[in-house]
């Protein structure tokens, strides 16, 4: 009892301490609300998307970040490079090219959810002049790894250049706090604009249009970018906040993710859960053996037969999770309100085993997509396993017609 007064306490200091810090994108959570038209742009700066943020304060509109001052913003301690041959900053702008700048984590669902247009920028841009550059500065361990980088990159079907800022040296030097992160760099070699989070696509993309246009790209014949983009569901008044696994966030200012005093207890340690069917909106709920690692929630010893299970109430139409098996194929047995998912519902990674049950079969380390609705709603989503060392870092929910 000392030890979870004193871990809730430290909980509380800390929210005092930073309660006014919001991320706009921090690998999902947020959906776009409203995007801001071209007159809200200022000194080349999109105000952040508006973010869904736990109940109390839904919407709210992240203030505009500091004016860049940054001077030399050539990337720095790279640990490699797909799809291309290592590139530099000053060459680029030398042969007159236009530099597009995506910060991003293969995880984030909010990087998944703006690929599409910077895949649509690359096909429209590219031979006018435009050089798209994804850094990629992970959130988790698992994502400093370059084969599962370029995994994702096979799986998103990204082509343009992506940089390995595996040890975060330039988003540090960036001063980042959002994934996605895009800077726009024209051809004098200075940064033009800027935007973080989801959205702002066709504002984007004006000034990009204009800036290859002031470097002297004749774009009267080359058309827009065509992306369908998913409207906001109809009723969708809020939206679940992401929910985290590991103590490093469960311990923060916005944290208290887990609904379970034991959680708190101490960290690294297996507890037998036991879920009594209380549910909180914005958190978790246990039964059965969990460990409580730093960055993940991990399944710990399970009795023959047996299942553990993580199971949360939420508001949405999408349900996704960055999940990882320690080694092989884990089945993990979903629920949505007592029962198998269908294929109306069903996200793009769920299965249906023999028995009828709608599964997850983990192997790779990132997100899984288990539901897609196709209108907004409250449910309950339950996971089961029944395998130790099941790994689950984040859940994170959308509201938008389709997609994650």
């Amino acid at each position: 009892m000392k030890h979870r007064t004193v871990l809730k306490l430290i909980a509380l200091v800390f929210a005092t301490a930073i309660s006014s810090i919001m991320f706009v994108a921090a690998c999902g959570g947020s959906t776009v609300v409203e995007q801001p038209d071209a007159t809200l742009i200022r000194n080349g700066v999109i105000p952040p998307t508006a973010t869904a943020t736990p109940p109390g304060n839904e919407f709210t509109i992240v203030g505009q970040p500091e004016p860049f001052l940054l001077e030399d913003i050539e990337l720095v301690g790279l640990n490699g490079w797909i799809n291309s041959a290592p590139l530099k900053i000053q060459d680029l702008v030398d042969a007159n090219q236009v530099v597009l700048l995506d910060f991003w984590t293969y995880t984030c669902v909010n990087c998944i959810r703006t690929f599409a247009h910077l895949s649509a920028w690359h096909d429209a841009y590219d031979e006018h002049g435009l050089t798209i550059i994804g850094v990629h500065s992970p959130e988790f361990d698992f994502e400093k790894i370059a084969n599962n980088v370029e995994q994702a990159v096979v799986r998103y079907g990204l082509q343009y250049p992506v940089a390995l800022d595996s040890e975060k040296q330039t988003w540090e030097k960036f001063g980042n706090h959002f994934w996605p992160s895009k800077y726009l760099v024209g051809n004098s070699g200075d940064v033009v604009f800027r935007h973080f989070g989801e959205g702002g696509y066709t504002e984007t993309e004006t000034i990009i249009r204009e800036t290859l246009e002031a470097s002297g790209r004749d774009l009267t014949d080359v058309p827009w970018s065509a992306v369908t983009k998913p409207d906001r569901s109809v009723g969708s008044h809020t939206v679940t906040r992401e929910l985290y696994g590991g103590y490093s966030n469960n311990y923060l200012s916005n944290g208290l993710y887990v609904g379970q005093d034991a959680y708190y207890e101490a960290p690294d340690v297996a507890v037998d859960y036991v879920d009594s069917g209380t549910r909180r909106h914005g958190q978790f709920f246990l039964d059965g053996q969990w460990i409580n690692s730093e960055s993940s929630i991990v399944s710990g010893t399970i009795a023959y037969g047996e299942y553990a299970h993580l199971g949360f109430d939420f508001f949405a139409t999408s349900v996704n999770a960055v999940m990882s098996s320690p080694d092989g194929v884990d089945k993990v047995i979903v629920e949505l309100d007592g029962r198998p998912v269908s294929d109306s519902q069903a996200g793009s990674d769920i299965a249906w085993d023999a028995d009828g049950n709608s599964i997850l079969e983990i192997s790779d380390a990132r997100l899984y997509q288990i539901i897609e609705l196709s209108e907004f709603g409250k449910h309950e989503l339950v996971l089961k396993t029944n395998s130790e060392g099941l790994a689950i870092y984040t859940m994170t929910f959308g509201v938008n017609e389709f997609g994650p």
